[in-house]
């Protein structure tokens, strides 16, 4: 694929036209500050709506917030849209891994055998998920993370920079591990946990949601 939008023009909008090199035609975003911008050289199109104007092959939906990336794909899936998959070449993949379709993969991320990464998710920089670990659908790998072997990490969940999940521990949907922390058991759906080893310090179906 030679034409391939990106939807969002901030942060990990630029992470993946730098993956994507010459294969990326441009962004689109609903923010009106965006409008007539350029990000690394690539044009702001225009709002999401403005994709049915667009000559491309394929959309990434680069969003940082699981939820909202959640939402623009299945959005964009009910419209037609087909998403493409942003892999950087420093990335490592396992040849018997798998990877859902509009995830992306940053430079220096390791995906190892029999591993399983699910639609939408987020690998980022010199993050590590180990053999035979599945990574739910929208989850988001920060920096430098960690999974260990047969690791188990539920869809839309966080797992902060430089933190670890060790082998065989499972952390449940929606749930939040702060950056350095250290799962060494069980963590549930829909909680922040922090810490070394991690300790759960609030319940997320208490908060308000942001965006």
């Amino acid at each position: 694929m030679s034409r391939i939008v990106i939807a969002g023009a901030g942060a990990q909008g630029a992470i993946v036209a730098d993956i994507l090199r010459d294969a990326a035609a441009g962004f689109v975003d609903d923010r009106p500050s965006k409008r007539g911008a350029l990000v690394l050289g690539l044009p702001v199109l225009g709002p999401l709506a403005a994709l049915r104007d667009i000559e491309h092959d394929a959309v990434v939906v680069a969003v940082g917030d699981n939820r909202l990336r959640r939402e623009l794909i299945e959005k964009l899936l009910a419209l037609g849209e087909r998403l493409a998959t942003a892999i950087h070449p420093f990335a490592s993949v396992a040849p018997s891994a798998s990877i859902g379709e509009g995830s992306m993969i940053s430079a220096g991320a390791l995906v190892l055998p029999r591993a399983v990464i699910g639609r939408g998710v987020i690998l980022n920089t010199k993050s590590s998920v180990d053999h035979d670990s599945a990574i739910g659908d929208f989850a988001h790998i920060a920096p430098g993370a960690t999974v260990g072997g047969n690791v188990r990490i539920g869809e839309e969940t966080l797992i902060g920079t430089g933190a670890t999940v060790v082998s065989g521990a499972a952390v449940g949907a929606r749930s939040v591990i702060g950056a350095g922390a250290v799962v060494v058991r069980d963590v549930p759906d829909d909680v922040t946990a922090f810490g070394v080893p991690a300790r759960i310090t609030s319940d997320r179906r208490s908060a308000v949601p942001t965006r």
